[in-house]
């Protein structure tokens, strides 16, 4: 049997999808815009929020 993804991550596994081992980093994606779903104090990053965030921040090179 597959295992599922979920939708919702925690901020444990958002940053593991992002490459990032400073939780310092990832409050400053937070301040930059990354949105955050918070319910009965449990907060979570949905996922295609932070593809879209991420996709929105794509820096053009000069080759």
């Amino acid at each position: 049997m597959q295992k599922q993804e979920t939708e919702y991550l925690s901020f444990k596994k958002a940053m593991e999808i992002l490459g990032l081992r400073s939780y310092i980093t990832l409050q400053a994606y937070i301040k930059a815009g990354l949105p955050v779903i918070e319910v009965a104090g449990s907060k979570r990053i949905k996922r295609t929020d932070l593809d879209k965030f991420m996709t929105a921040h794509y820096v053009k090179t000069e080759d």
